[in-house]
Order: structure tokens, then C-alpha cells, then sequence
């Protein structure tokens, strides 16, 4: 402002004549020293880059802005829009430059601000503009052009490029300062395995994915269901809480672990990142009938806020085709189920009894599959069989594979003296593997009966039909028909009338049902939502409280996108307000002017002073055109 001093001394003494050209003068000095520019500084230098131009979806892309001035404070770097992409995170930090040309020593302050975006669609985007505040103007820097493709056909990334680019490396201020090759992203030397790979992650930090090992079986036939759990190596360990477990109502679900316990299989490569990868379960399903059978997925919660996708994590439905196994060579007594590769042995002791006498058979079914849960003894005349014990030793066997022993004790009563033939216990079963029957068989072998000296007093031949009542010596009487209901008229009368007397109750009931829909949802139309919180809003900020006021602007303008948009902006992060309302078809400027809004208001709520109490009403018409401007309300 001193040198405008001589030129209004110079209009002062100059004279009539040259007045006009004077006057002039001082008009565009004045201009020069009260213009934007000059309150808000000399424009910083701002470069950006891209780590890659080309990426694929699922992939990250990392947008990094450089800024320095030798004027103001740097702060609040954005990264513009971001359509097509999601803003998985961002870091940003204060750097210094000092340079000394013929002994004059100059300082710049600089800011670098790095930005990771997700690829969500296949096309062409422009991103940005960045920006940086200075001194509260802000600053854009040039866009830039990044192309999607489909999973797995981006190419190779570079690496230690200049980020500023070769033509303009020695015009770097921050050359020599930052490393930019440490920025790249790196190429781990982590070992990977290619059958743990996919085509693309199924979430950010951690995910679950389910494969099966065949997708047609037979009833009975085992498959096994395992699920990885896939962890961002570059990230901490998430925390996984309320797991649920992978449904299979048609199917009998046996572990092929000892616990629940999770085991590290390996390291893939998806989408440019490294995962770590853990077996968590692992299941062998029985299939308990034929037809197009479901899985259901098995899910997880990290415990991680506002996390990117959401922070439940589910494993893919699977779908199994099951058929029963042929029916050409079906051997006589097969149940549909009893499928695996089985073997039967038994033990009769002792092989000497006397008659009415018992002895003990143990049937052991041993081999891989759903063992069948009973046996059926061999039925002949003299043999009494009773009800088995039953004990089991079962589990993972191996390759992955079910099965183990299970016998059955059974007590056997002799009632006829001889050498008595116990037969054979047969199991006919189906092998999946050889796509054949077979049968597992055990003889018993020959008891020896000896005659009981004292044999039990025989009972009384059993009578059925003792109890009953005597014959009849002669016939009874012819007896008079009884009167029907159906034939009085009252009855026809009542029958007829309850299809009217039901069509009128179920009309009445229809209309007031409708009735009453159409005014709960003309109380809960979130346009009425909308009115009744602009009124809290005027209400609170009339008030003497401030935190009440711009709690109530908050509440407003989230309901406001809501109720004008259909855009929900309560969980979004900073600069995905403005993503959202630009993607649902506002003007990036008018996008970028209520998410500030809505910043400043969430701000003063907690950390308000006298003068943002004194600004609160101002806040609220400033919010108030905002949300009526959303779709060009009055």
C-alpha cells in the first residue's frame, strides 16, 4: 500500500490538464494492488501424476500432487472428481525446499498428497482436477486421463519413473529432496502360489471365497467345501467377528478339521496387490437327494469403521448337481445314500452255547464316506437280534477324505439247539470312484446249541380273540334313519351366505388397509422428512444454542441429498460427498459447495466459538438455498 502514496500526492499537486491521465493511473494501481490475486498471493506450482495409465477393474491406482509456494500456507489437498474409481485412502505432508543462487537464500513450502483409488467400471476417466488451498483460494492442477480395462488385461506397471517426467526434471524444486522412487509401489519379493489367485479381489483389507471340488455328484457322494480367507498383506490383520457358517440344509456336513483354527496355505497376487491366504474351513458334504443344491455362503464382520465395500465379507453361493446313482447292476437291498468304498468284519463269541442262551456279535463297518448309521442282521428262524450299541471313531482321512470305523454289538438270543448257521451280514454300497456297486459281507459263521437241562415251562398258546364279546343268537330290529342337518333350509340359507359375508369382510379390510398405507407413506415420505427437518433447523438455529443449531444444519442437508437425490451421505468420507452428488447429476462446483457446507457445519457443532455462534444463522440460509437448489425447489 506505500506505493500507492506518491501517485495520490502526484493527483493532488498535478495540474487541470494533466489530471485526467493521472487520475487514470492511480485507478489501475488500485486495481493491481486490491485485485484477487493480489490478497491471495502468487499462484503455487502444482504438478500430479499417476502411477499408471492404464489399470485394470479391482485395481488401485495411486494420484500423487506436489505443490510449492514461497508465499501462504499449503493445506487441504483434494483430489477432484473421481468418477468411475472409489477413494480407498489418502496421506499427505509438509515439505521444505531451500535454495541459495548468488547469496540470496529462498524458502518454499510444499505439500504432497497421495491418493489410492479403486477401478470400479471399464472406460475412459478423467480425474481431477486436484487442488490445494492456499491461504483459503484454492488452486487446481491439470487433469488426468486414466483407462479401465477388464480384470487381468492391464500391463505391467513401470517402475522408478520421474514423476515430473523427463523434459521438466531439472526444473524440479523438490529434486534432490524426495526420493520419488521409494513413492512407486514396490514389487515385494513375496513367493506366490497361481492356484490361489483370482480375477479380482471380492473386498478391501480382507475377504472370503469358497470353491468346491466338484459341481455334479451323486446322493450320498462326498464333496469337500473349503474357505480361504483373503488378507491385504499390505494391510494390519483385521479383526473377524460374527462369523457365520456356510448353510447346507440338503446336505450331511461332516469337519475335516480338528478345529476352527485357520492354517496359512500362501501368498496370491490380485489386482497388483499381494494377499496373504488362509484355510478356515474345510467341510465334506454328503448330498442327501437329487436336484440343483445350494450352498450358502459363509460371512464375517471386520471391525473397522467406514471401511471401504462395506465391513461384512461373504464367501460365493456354490450350486451342486445331484443325481442318484444308476440303476442298471443295482444290487438287491440298497438304499439310496449309502455311497463310498465300505468293508465289513465281524466276531461271534462264544461259539458254544446252551439253548435260550445269548452270545455277542460285534459288526465293524470301516472305510471312506458317510458310513451308513445301521446294519440290518441276517433274520432266520431260532434268532433273536437285539438292539445294537453302536460306537464310532470318524473323521478326516486321507487326501481329504471321510470316513473311519463304526461298530455295532449286538446281542444274539439262540432258541433252537444245533449246529445253528448265523449267515451273512451284507452291506450292498455304490463307489463314485470306480462308478460301480459292490458289497461288503461278513460271515458269522456256526454256533453250537447244546439242549438246556431245564428248559422254561412252555407257555399258553396265544388266542387273539380272547376278550370278546359272545355271538349274537339272533338279529336286532331295523333302526329308524336319524334327521340330516342338510335338510333344513337354515343350513343351505347359512351356506350360501358365508363366500358374501366373506368377500364383504375381505373388501372392507383391503380398502382400509389401503387407506392406511397411502397415509403412513404420506407421513414417512422422506420429502415430508425433509420439511420437518428444515423446520428443526430455523427452530435451532433461533435458539441460544450452537451446538444444537448446527446439529440440526447437519441433519438437514444429509436428508436434504436423501430426499432431493435419493443419495445417502451419512457414511461418506471426505470427498465422497461431492462424488456421489456429482454421479447423481450435480455440477462438480455445486457438489463441492455442499459438501463444504456440510463440513463446516459438522466442524462448528463440536468446536464452536462466539464467532461461529454468531454465524450460525447465516450458515443455515446459506444451507437452506443450498438443499432447495438440489433439484430446483422454491
Amino acid at each position: 500500500m506505500r506505493a500507492a502514496w506518491p501517485s495520490l500526492c502526484l493527483v493532488l499537486t498535478t495540474p487541470r490538464r494533466s489530471l485526467g491521465r493521472a487520475v487514470s493511473a492511480v485507478a489501475a494501481l488500485l486495481l493491481l494492488l486490491f485485485s484477487p490475486r493480489t490478497f491471495a498471493g502468487t499462484r503455487p506450482e502444482l504438478s500430479v501424476r499417476v502411477d499408471t495409465q492404464t489399470v485394470g477393474v479391482g485395481e488401485d491406482v495411486t494420484v500423487t500432487l506436489q505443490a510449492s509456494t514461497s508465499e501462504g500456507a499449503l493445506a487441504d489437498a483434494q483430489p477432484g472428481a473421481i468418477r468411475g474409481f472409489s477413494l480407498v485412502g489418502s496421506s499427505s505432508g509438509p515439505t521444505t525446499s531451500v535454495t541459495i543462487m548468488n547469496g540470496r537464500m529462498t524458502q518454499k513450502h510444499g505439500l504432497s498428497a497421495r491418493f489410492t483409488l479403486r477401478a470400479d467400471r471399464v472406460g475412459s476417466w478423467i480425474l481431477g482436477p486436484a487442488s490445494v488451498a492456499v491461504d483459503g483460494v484454492r488452486f487446481n492442477a491439470s487433469p488426468i486421463t486414466v483407462k479401465v480395462v477388464p480384470p487381468g488385461s492391464a500391463p505391467p506397471r513401470p517402475r522408478g519413473n520421474d514423476p515430473f517426467g523427463s523434459p521438466f526434471s531439472t526444473l524440479d524444486p523438490f529434486k534432490g529432496l524426495f526420493d520419488f522412487n521409494d513413492l512407486a509401489p514396490r514389487q515385494p519379493d513375496i513367493p506366490v502360489d497361481p492356484r490361489l489367485s483370482l480375477d479380482a479381489s471380492r473386498g478391501a483389507i480382507a475377504f472370503l471365497h469358497a470353491v468346491i471340488d466338484k459341481t455334479s455328484a451323486v446322493v450320498g457322494e462326498q464333496l469337500t467345501l473349503s474357505v480361504y480367507e483373503y488378507v491385504d498383506l499390505s494391510e494390519n490383520d483385521p479383526d473377524l467377528t460374527d462369523i457365520h457358517e456356510a448353510t447346507a440344509n440338503d446336505f450331511v456336513k461332516r469337519s475335516l478339521s480338528e478345529d476352527d483354527s485357520a492354517r496359512v496355505v500362501g501368498n496370491a497376487r490380485i489386482g497388483g496387490r499381494y494377499w496373504g491366504v488362509k484355510l478356515v474351513r474345510r467341510w465334506a458334504l454328503f448330498p442327501l437327494k437329487g436336484g440343483d443344491l445350494d450352498i450358502g455362503p459363509m460371512s464375517v464382520s471386520l471391525v473397522r469403521s467406514r471401511v471401504a465395500g462395506g465391513s461384512v465379507r461373504e464367501s460365493e453361493t456354490l450350486r451342486v448337481h445331484v443325481t442318484e446313482p444308476p440303476l442298471d447292476g443295482r444290487p438287491p437291498g440298497y438304499v439310496v445314500g449309502d455311497t463310498g468304498n465300505f468293508g465289513l468284519t465281524a466276531e461271534v463269541t462264544p461259539r458254544e452255547v446252551e439253548q435260550g442262551g445269548a452270545v455277542g456279535v460285534n459288526v465293524e463297518l470301516s472305510g471312506t464316506g458317510n458310513l451308513p448309521s445301521a446294519i440290518t442282521p441276517p433274520a432266520r428262524a431260532g434268532l433273536e437280534w437285539l438292539e445294537p450299541e453302536v460306537r464310532e471313531k470318524v473323521g478326516a482321512t486321507a487326501s481329504d477324505r471321510f470316513g473311519g470305523t463304526r461298530t455295532f454289538s449286538f446281542v444274539l438270543r439262540l432258541h433252537r439247539e444245533g449246529d445253528v448257521d448265523l449267515g451273512d451280514v451284507t452291506l450292498p454300497f455304490y463307489n463314485p470312484d470306480s462308478h460301480a456297486y459292490g458289497v461288503a459281507r461278513a460271515s458269522l459263521g456256526k454256533v453250537k446249541v447244546r439242549p438246556n437241562p431245564n428248559p422254561a415251562p412252555t407257555e399258553a398258546a396265544f388266542d387273539p380273540f380272547a376278550g370278546l364279546p359272545a355271538p349274537r343268537a339272533e338279529r336286532a330290529g331295523a333302526k329308524a334313519p336319524s334327521a340330516h342337518l342338510s335338510d333344513a333350509p337354515a343350513f343351505w340359507w347359512s351356506l350360501g351366505m358365508l363366500p358374501v359375508s366373506y368377500a364383504v369382510f375381505a373388501g372392507a379390510w383391503a380398502a382400509g388397509s389401503s387407506l392406511r398405507k397411502r397415509r403412513y407413506e404420506r407421513k414417512a415420505s422422506p420429502e415430508t422428512e425433509l420439511k420437518t427437518r428444515m423446520a428443526e433447523a430455523t427452530v435451532a438455529c433461533a435458539g441460544p444454542e450452537p451446538s444444537s443449531g448446527y446439529a440440526a444444519i447437519v441433519r438437514a442437508l444429509e436428508m436434504g441429498t436423501l430426499a432431493r437425490l435419493g443419495v445417502n451421505v451419512r457414511d461418506a468420507q471426505r470427498g465422497q460427498i461431492a462424488h456421489r452428488l456429482v454421479q447423481a447429476g450435480v455440477e462438480a462446483a455445486a457438489a463441492t459447495y455442499y459438501e463444504d457446507l456440510l463440513r463446516a457445519a459438522e466442524t462448528a457443532r463440536f468446536s464452536f466459538d462466539q464467532e461461529a455462534a454468531g454465524a450460525m444463522k447465516g450458515r443455515w440460509e446459506e444451507a437452506r438455498h443450498a438443499i432447495l437448489a438440489l433439484r430446483g425447489g422454491k
